[in-house]
């Protein structure tokens, strides 16, 4: 038992340790010329966003990307923010920066994955894409 353990446990060691990079991230990119929203609204900016983070066992959050601060290499430890809420957040502080009114057509996708730890530790995975419109 204690032998799986300390595998275990090595195992989150060298998965943190190449994982450097950032796992909240968001792009910007321009819009197609003449560039509606579902609403009719002009377009400012198509918005990509995307946070990640390793849990214990799939449900205990061991440490997530900081939503608050995306393209930084800022982390929550034992906190969950790979959550459709903070996706939300993250893309209208981006449309809020570009001087945007709000942004519209939200769309977010999760995925998990536990292979490569024999389900103990769980990769988890959310991305959305919305558009920042301008102010009327």
């Amino acid at each position: 038992m204690k032998r799986r353990m300390a595998t275990a446990l090595l195992a989150a060691l060298v998965i943190l340790g190449l994982a450097g990079c950032n796992t909240s991230t968001v792009t910007t990119l321009p819009p197609a010329e003449g560039q509606t929203a579902s609403t009719g609204a002009k377009v400012t900016a198509n918005l990509e966003g995307e946070n990640w983070g390793i849990f214990l066992f799939y449900w205990i959050p061991l440490w997530s990307g900081h939503a608050g601060s995306p393209n930084r290499r800022e982390y929550v430890v034992f906190g969950n923010r790979v959550k459709e809420k903070y996706m939300d957040m993250m893309l209208r502080q981006r449309a809020k920066q570009m001087k945007a009114e709000t942004i519209e057509d939200l769309k977010v996708r999760e995925s998990s994955t536990g292979f490569f730890s024999l389900w103990i530790l769980w990769r988890r995975n959310i991305s959305a894409t919305a558009v920042a419109v301008e102010k009327k």
